[in-house]
């Protein structure tokens, strides 16, 4: 029955699977968000009827222990490897090796990577004021004009005569069949 169970869940997980990615090809969202719930679903049974097959083959071990398996705590205590005292390189004898060389070498990195960023900051709030007025003096050649671009309505009612820019007569065009140019 459990067979049966899993053969049904791994089914019913490839097809709505596959039907989800037909429906999403076709642009049928509706059903492929139905059969993509179905999909989840069938995705979190198997996963939790996983989790809870392992949690009680662990608790059935631990219930039942085999004969010599669980030693005692003071043996496992004295079996448990010595802890060896922290930064070994820094024993006396081991300080002409060059082994110490990394450490070292990795907190002189430290230091100098923080001193560059030191001198980015103090070079970026220095430069600061000169690259915006440099900014400012190139961006005037492209800045729009004081004037609009576009004519008035006024103006373009009246026709181009009463304009006196060239630009505005070509962009208004030539003259309508009574006006004057």
């Amino acid at each position: 029955m459990k067979k049966l169970s899993w053969i049904l869940a791994v089914v019913t997980l490839l097809a709505s699977g596959g039907y989800v990615l037909v429906y999403v090809y076709r642009w049928e969202w509706h059903r492929a968000q139905l059969v993509g719930i179905l999909f989840l679903g069938a995705l979190v049974g198997m996963s939790t009827a996983l989790v809870l097959r392992r949690l009680n083959r662990l608790e059935a071990a631990r219930s039942h222990p085999r004969a010599g398996q669980v030693p005692d705590p003071l043996q496992r205590l004295r079996a448990a490897p010595v802890e060896s005292p922290p930064f070994r390189w820094l024993r006396p004898q081991d300080l002409n090796r060059t082994h110490i060389f990394i450490p070292v070498l990795l907190g002189g990195g430290v230091l100098v990577s923080g001193l560059a960023w030191l001198i980015e900051r103090l070079a970026g709030a220095s430069a600061r004021a000169g690259v915006e007025e440099e900014l400012a003096a190139s961006l005037r050649d492209i800045a729009f004009p004081d004037e609009p671009l576009v004519p008035s309505r006024a103006e373009a009612l009246a026709g181009p005569a009463t304009s006196g820019d060239p630009a505005v007569r070509l962009l208004l065009g030539p003259p309508a069949a009574g006006g004057t140019r």
